[in-house]
């Protein structure tokens, strides 16, 4: 039987590797558009580059989150078909 103690994970490359290269080149991006604000010809690739990073960032978010939702609903009718 599965619970929250086995049902959970921590994989190294997702929660560490990419978490934090999201994470800096977020920052990047932010500092990018800072600098850049000054310039009118730089502004739109910046503002461009930030809105990127963060759709990359939610992307990577939701993928993990729906995948949690679609495991957990499946661990739900599991149970519930055992109850029967």
């Amino acid at each position: 039987m599965q619970n929250y103690a086995n049902h959970r994970q921590y994989v190294p490359m997702f929660h560490g590797v990419l978490f934090g290269l999201l994470m800096l080149t977020l920052i990047g991006a932010s500092v990018n558009l800072y600098k850049s604000l000054g310039d009118h010809e730089r502004i739109y690739s910046a503002s461009l580059i930030l809105v990127l990073a963060i759709l990359v960032f939610m992307v990577s978010f939701f993928a993990r989150i729906f995948a949690l939702k679609a495991q957990d609903r499946a661990i739900r009718a599991e149970e519930n078909l055992r109850h029967f």
